[in-house]
C-alpha cells in the first residue's frame, strides 16, 4: 500500500532549498502515514492528492486508487452533496468544521466517523483545497448503542417491576423511584416523592434507614430485612427489603439502591395464622384443663390466664351467674382486686335492661357464634374498675361472662380477637354446663352411696336381729318343746304306748333338724364367729362347710392380719367373699375356687379367682351376671374401695377389691 505524492513546482528554488523542501515534505508525509485517524487531502476542486495509511484501513480503498477521485467519491456519504464545506454548501465563514457521517466502505459497510475538514487557503486568503481528518467510532458507536439499551432495558424493569425500587444520592434524599413504589406508598406522583427532604420521612422507624446505611458501608449491601414504612395516608406498609451503594470511579460510595418487596399480605396471613394458632392454643388448653381435673374453677382460671396472654392484657375475670340470689359472682380473676380485700366486689351492668334479662331463669337465646360486648363497672376495696364484657353461654342459656380492663387505644370488638371471644365464650359455657352436670351428677352418687351404706348397714343389722332370734328365741322354743315331748316320753307307760312313743321320738327328730336348720340360717345370716373371732375363723368355717357341700375344691389363706382391722370391713370382706364364692357356685360351674386376702398397707386386697366358663364382661349389667357382681361393686364403694373384673369365655372369672385400711378400735 503506498502512500500518495504530491507535485510540487521546484523550478524557481535552488537546489538546496529543493533538497531541504523535499527532506521536509518527506518526513511530514511520514508523520502523516502513521497517523492512528484517517487523512487524506484534497485540491480546490475535491480531488484527492493525499490518502494516508489510516484512511486506506477506514475506508478500505488503496491510496492509489484514492488518489484523483473526488472527496465525495471516497467518503461515500450521503451529505457530501448536500454539506460540503470545500464548496462552501454550509456554515461558509468556517475554515474547521466538525461533523458525524457515516461513511461507506469499499465491500458497501456503514463506518461511523467523526470528521474534522480545515480549508486551506493561499497566500491571497482564496480557498486552494482541504484537509479532512476522520476517526473511526464504531465501537464507541456500539458501545452507546449498547448502553442505551442496557439503559431501556433498565428503565423497562425499572418502571415495570412491581416492587418499589428507590435510587437515593449519600446524602439521603430520593434521586428516584419507580411507578410501582409512588402507588404502594400511595403519592400522588414521582415528583411528590422526589420532594421529600429524606428518605426517612418513608420510614415508620426512621431509624432503621440508619441502621440499614450501617450496614452498606460495612458489608456494601444488606439482603430481605423486614421493613415497615410509612404510607402518605400514615398507614403502614410492610416490606422485604434489600439494597447496595453505588460506587463512583474512585470506589467511594456515591449512593445506595434499594427494592421492597410488599410482604402485607403475607404478613397479615402470618398474623391471621398466628391468631388462629392462638385461638387453637387457647381452646387446647382449656380442654386439656377439663381432662386433668373435674374442678371448674382450675379449669376458668386456666381459661382465663391463656386468653389473657393471647390478647396480651393484663386484668380480667370471669363472672357466673346465680340465679338463685340472684346476681353475679365472681368465681376468678387476675388483677382486678387485691387477694387481701375480704369485701366481695359489686359488679353494675351499664345497660341495667341487659342486667335484669340476664337475671332471669327462665331466659333463652337463639345460638351465636357471639353475642356483642357490654360495659360494667367492678366496684370494691375503694376503687372502680371499668370492664368490656362477652357472654359466656351454653344451650340457649347464659351462665357468664368474660370481663377485661381494656386500654383505650385498644379495640377487641373487630377483628380475629373478637372471633376468638367468642368461640372462648361458647367453648366455656360447655365446660360449666358439663361441670355443673358432673357437680349434680356427684351430689346423687354420694347420695346413692349414703343411701346405699344405708340400706347395707340396715340390711346387715336385721340379720344381726334375725339370727339372734332364731338363735335366741326361736332356739330356745325349740329346745322347750323337746324337754316337754321328752318329759311325756317319761311319763308314758312301758305298756301300750309304742304308737305314741314312736310319734314322740319323730318330733323330736324333726325338732333337731329344724334347729340344726335355723343354726344354719342364723349363721348365714350373720356367724357369730365373725363378731367373736374375726374373719378368718369366720371365712375358713363358711368356705369348710360349703365346699363339703357343693363338692368344689376351695383355696382361701389371709396374709398380714396380726391384728383385727374395722368390724365394719370385716363384714364387708365376709359378704363380698361370700358373694364371690356363691356366683362361682351358681354360674360358672368352676371345679376349683381360690379366695387370697391380702393386708398391705394402704389397702386390703380381695382376690377371688375360679377356673369356671367365665363370660364377656360387657355382659356384667345382664341380670344373669349383673346382680351379685353390682351389689359387690356397690359393697366395695361404699367404703372407698375399687372393684375390678377380669374374665373371658372359657378362661374363668378373676375378681380384684381393694379397700382402704381403716384399724380395728375397741371403743367403736
Amino acid at each position: 500500500m503506498g502512500v500518495g505524492k504530491r507535485s510540487t513546482p521546484l523550478a524557481n528554488l535552488t537546489p538546496e532549498k529543493q533538497s531541504r523542501n523535499l527532506r521536509a515534505e518527506q518526513d511530514l508525509l511520514q508523520i502523516l502515514d502513521n497517523l492512528p485517524d484517517g487523512l487524506f487531502t484534497m485540491d480546490g476542486a475535491g480531488r484527492i492528492n493525499y490518502f494516508n495509511a489510516a484512511a486506506e484501513q477506514i475506508t478500505g480503498l488503496t491510496a492509489t486508487e484514492a488518489m484523483g477521485m473526488q472527496c465525495k467519491e471516497v467518503l461515500n456519504s450521503p451529505s457530501c452533496d448536500t454539506d460540503c464545506p470545500l464548496k462552501g454548501t454550509t456554515r461558509t465563514g468556517e475554515d474547521v468544521y466538525n461533523r458525524e457521517l457515516t461513511l461507506i466502505g469499499k465491500d458497501g459497510k456503514e463506518i461511523p466517523t467523526i470528521c474534522s475538514f480545515s480549508r486551506l487557503r493561499g497566500q491571497d486568503g482564496r480557498v486552494i483545497g482541504g484537509m479532512e481528518v476522520f476517526i473511526d467510532i464504531s465501537d464507541r458507536k456500539r458501545l452507546e448503542n449498547d448502553l442505551k439499551l442496557s439503559e431501556r432495558k433498565y428503565r423497562r424493569i425499572f418502571e415495570g417491576s412491581k416492587d418499589m425500587i428507590l435510587i437515593i444520592s449519600k446524602e439521603g434524599t430520593v434521586k428516584d423511584v419507580n411507578q410501582a413504589g409512588v402507588e404502594l406508598l400511595g403519592y400522588g406522583g414521582k415528583q411528590e416523592l422526589l420532594a421529600l427532604r429524606s428518605v426517612e420521612e418513608i420510614y415508620d422507624n426512621p431509624k432503621h434507614w440508619q441502621v440499614f446505611r450501617k450496614q452498606i458501608h460495612r458489608d456494601g449491601f444488606f439482603k430481605d430485612f423486614e421493613a415497615v414504612f410509612r404510607k402518605k395516608d400514615g398507614t403502614r406498609l410492610h416490606c422485604l427489603l434489600s439494597g447496595n451503594a453505588t460506587r463512583g470511579k474512585d470506589g467511594e460510595i456515591t449512593g445506595y439502591e434499594s427494592i421492597a418487596k410488599d410482604i402485607t399480605a403475607r404478613m397479615d396471613a402470618i398474623r391471621s395464622f398466628r391468631k388462629r394458632h392462638w385461638e387453637l392454643w387457647l381452646l387446647n388448653s382449656v380442654a386439656f384443663a377439663m381432662n386433668r381435673t373435674q374442678d371448674l374453677d382450675e379449669v376458668l382460671m386456666t381459661a382465663l390466664k391463656k386468653v389473657l396472654d393471647v390478647l396480651n392484657l393484663a386484668s380480667g375475670g370471669i363472672f357466673l351467674i346465680d340465679h338463685d340470689k340472684p346476681g353475679f359472682i365472681l368465681r376468678v380473676q387476675k388483677g382486678l382486686t387485691e387477694e387481701t380485700d375480704a369485701r366481695t366486689p359489686r359488679i353494675e351492668l351499664h345497660d341495667e335492661r341487659l342486667m335484669r334479662s340476664l337475671l332471669k331463669r327462665d331466659l333463652s337465646l337463639n345460638p351465636e357464634p357471639i353475642f356483642p360486648p357490654f360495659r360494667a363497672t367492678l366496684k370494691g376495696g375503694g376503687r372502680s374498675v371499668e370492664l368490656t364484657c362477652f357472654l359466656i353461654t351454653a344451650k340457649e342459656k347464659a351462665s357468664g361472662f368474660l370481663s377485661f380492663v381494656v386500654p383505650p387505644q385498644r379495640d377487641l370488638t373487630t377483628g380475629q380477637d373478637y372471633h376468638l371471644l367468642g368461640s372462648l365464650g361458647n367453648f366455656l359455657g360447655g365446660a360449666i354446663e358439663n361441670a355443673r352436670l358432673l357437680q349434680t351428677v356427684r351430689k346423687h352418687r354420694e347420695d346413692l352411696k349414703r343411701l346405699t351404706a344405708k340400706l347395707f348397714h340396715s340390711q346387715e343389722e336385721e340379720r344381726k336381729r334375725i339370727a339372734r332370734e332364731l338363735h335366741d328365741e326361736a332356739g330356745q322354743a325349740l329346745t322347750g318343746i323337746s324337754f316337754t315331748l321328752e318329759t311325756i316320753e317319761k311319763g308314758l307307760s312301758s305298756e301300750g304306748n309304742d304308737e305314741i312313743k314312736t310319734l314322740i321320738a319323730e318330733a323330736k327328730k324333726q325338732i333337731s333338724r329344724t334347729h340344726q336348720e335355723m343354726r344354719r340360717i342364723s349363721y348365714r345370716l350373720h356367724p357369730a364367729l365373725l363378731s367373736d373371732l374375726g374373719l378368718e375363723p369366720a371365712l375358713d368355717s363358711y368356705l369348710s362347710s360349703m365346699s363339703g357341700r357343693s363338692g368344689m375344691a376351695v383355696d382361701f389363706r389371709m396374709v398380714g392380719f396380726e391384728e383385727r382391722v374395722d368390724p365394719e370391713i370385716e363384714t364387708l370382706l365376709y359378704r363380698l367373699s361370700q358373694e364371690a364364692f356363691t356366683n362361682a357356685l351358681r354360674h360358672s360351674r368352676a371345679k376349683h375356687f381360690r379366695l387370697s386376702i391380702i393386708k398391705g398397707y394402704p389397702k386390703i386386697i380381695l382376690l377371688a379367682e375360679d377356673d369356671g366358663v367365665g363370660f364377656v364382661a360387657s355382659e356384667l349389667d345382664q341380670p344373669k351376671h349383673g346382680l351379685g357382681l353390682l351389689s359387690m361393686r356397690e359393697r366395695a364403694a361404699m367404703l372407698g374401695g375399687d372393684f375390678s373384673l377380669r374374665t373371658s369365655p372359657g378362661q374363668g372369672t378373676r375378681i380384684r377389691i381393694e379397700i382402704p385400711i381403716r384399724e380395728f378400735t375397741r371403743d367403736r
